[in-house]
């Protein structure tokens, strides 16, 4: 059991030891490989965000015109509603 421990650690350490000397090789490689990854997805996002905005401007106005449209239902159906009341009560205007 010693033995397997003795060799796992020694494996670690090997490792550590070789990631310390081939990191400032491999970083820098893996810096420039990812870049046009990494700014593909930024463009992603902006194209992204830039959809999402016109949707809701879209959405915001869909939702005003209902909106106006439903006050300028219920004015109408308000006066309509007066008018017959004054006309029951035999009210002129």
């Amino acid at each position: 059991m010693a033995s397997s421990w003795k060799g796992t650690m020694a494996a670690v350490v090997a490792g550590g030891a070789l990631g310390v000397f081939l990191a400032p090789v491999i970083a820098p490689a893996l810096g420039r490989a990812a870049r046009p990854a990494t700014k593909a997805a930024i463009k992603a996002g902006m194209s992204l965000y830039r959809r999402g905005q016109i949707v809701a401007a879209e959405f915001r106005e869909a939702i005003e015109d209902a909106t106006a449209e439903v006050k300028a239902e219920t004015a109408a159906e308000s006066a309509a509603h007066e008018d017959a009341g004054s006309a029951a009560h035999g009210v002129v205007h």
